[in-house]
């Protein structure tokens, strides 16, 4: 994806940013659900609802999206016909309650993300146009090696 397109992303999310809260990396994704667990679905939506309001419900109806990932929270957009951001905000999580639980490189690149502790998340799924997006997503997720 071009520079410009995550330039408008950010200028998309800037009225909802907190104090001093910086975006990091924007990217378009198809976004579905992801669990790890036998009782995945109960558990995936209650996880889901809990810690990012109406995302789980969104995620069914609105599977092409933007994502921008800041310094405090992961937030998830409408995408436009065209592809690029769209105003609407679908959801948002905490950064503290998001890891990276599995990421697959090729033709097409899948970032798996887990919500808390309960194993449940989003699977994000990139075409080779946006493998780049995908590594800068994964790379700005990881977390910091232990001092």
């Amino acid at each position: 994806m071009n520079q410009k397109l995550q330039t408008r992303a950010f200028e998309q999310v800037a009225p909802i940013l907190q104090a001093g809260e910086q975006p990091a990396v924007a990217t378009r994704a198809m976004v579905g659900k992801f669990s790890s667990g036998r009782l995945g679905t109960v558990v995936s939506q209650a996880v889901v609802l809990e810690a990012a309001g109406a995302l789980g419900a969104a995620l069914v109806s609105n599977r092409k999206q933007f994502v921008v990932l800041t310094d405090r929270r992961l937030i998830f957009l409408t995408q436009t016909f065209l592809g690029g951001p769209g105003k609407k905000v679908l959801g948002e999580v905490p950064r503290e309650q998001v890891s990276l639980a599995e990421v697959k490189m090729g033709v097409v690149s899948l970032l798996r993300l887990a919500f808390g502790t309960a194993g449940d998340g989003v699977a994000l799924t990139f075409p080779r146009v946006d493998k780049k997006n995908a590594e800068s997503l994964a790379e700005a997720l990881r977390p910091a090696p232990a001092a």
